[in-house]
């Protein structure tokens, strides 16, 4: 299927897994994103294209959280859920406020871990929802962008990837290729079946004899996903796949387990090309 393209220049950055409040929470260098996002830094098409960029998803997992594991006190900088919030707001408020901003939620947010998850409350988030250019959605969500009189727009796929941990070490053939590396092989997985979990016990999720939100109704353009803390890029049947790179360090639990995060890098998509840039911070 031919690639569905925007008609002008256009670009959209992709990150995720912020754990702010953590004591291995990168912050010097998410300055530095946002630093080059505001124009200051880079070389001179870095900065013609920060000019550009048209819209920012933010993939969960804005803050680490309190309580999430037993002993995590023993990691955090910031031990209050309610100053977590305030210091990535704080940051947030320096990206240039004609930019769209769209965050859902991930596991280490406030709120109901069950899926599909509102969106972050209020009650934590106060502040970001004042932000005019910031945009709450659900985990999972469907979003359009980019649609003009004459051109219907991207579907975007937002989901955080809670059920990603089962497939990266249940499944032969992605557990064979490399595992939590391999988050591209994960969400082709996950499209080739139409579910986000498509196995049972993958996720909470909430029961709903109605309708299951985790059912991927709509064919997207784009797949936007997180929780792997490592940069995955891949195309399957005209989907361009993303799975976000994070911001904070190599824990002590990824270095038990075998994780291989791959911090500060950030995907830069040209909504006209389809064609991404990544961006090492």
């Amino acid at each position: 299927t031919e690639l569905k393209k925007a008609p002008d220049e256009a670009y959209v950055a992709v990150l995720a897994d912020f754990h702010t409040g953590s004591k291995l929470f990168l912050e010097k260098e998410f300055k530095k994103f946002l630093s080059w996002i505001k124009g200051q830094t880079g070389s001179p098409e870095q900065k013609r294209i920060a000019q550009k960029i048209k819209y920012i998803f933010l993939i969960g997992d804005l803050v680490s959280g309190v309580g999430i594991h037993p002993r995590q006190e023993n990691d955090l900088a910031i031990k209050d859920i309610y100053e977590q919030f305030q210091k990535i707001t704080e940051l947030l408020k320096e990206i240039p406020n004609n930019i769209p901003i769209i965050i859902c939620p991930g596991n280490h947010d406030p709120g109901r871990i069950s899926e599909p998850q509102p969106p972050i409350p209020e009650e934590y988030a106060s502040e970001l929802y004042k932000m005019k250019n910031v945009i709450m959605v659900s985990n999972p969500a469907m979003i359009n962008i980019h649609a003009s009189e004459n051109f219907p727009g991207f579907n975007i796929l937002m989901y955080h990837g809670y059920s990603f941990d089962e497939y990266a070490s249940q499944i032969p053939i992605i557990r064979a290729n490399g595992g939590y590396d391999r988050g591209d092989l994960i969400m082709k997985f996950v499209l080739q079946r139409r579910h986000l979990a498509p196995s049972h016990t993958s996720t909470l999720h909430i029961p709903d004899p109605e309708q299951d939100p985790l059912v991927i109704q709509t064919i997207p353009d784009f797949f936007f996903t997180g929780h792997l803390h490592r940069l995955s890029i891949a195309n399957y049947r005209s989907v361009t796949m993303v799975c976000a790179s994070c911001w904070e360090d190599k824990t002590e639990f990824q270095e038990k387990t075998g994780h291989n995060p791959e911090p500060c890098r950030v995907p830069i998509i040209n909504l006209q090309t389809r064609k991404i840039k990544v961006m090492r911070f």
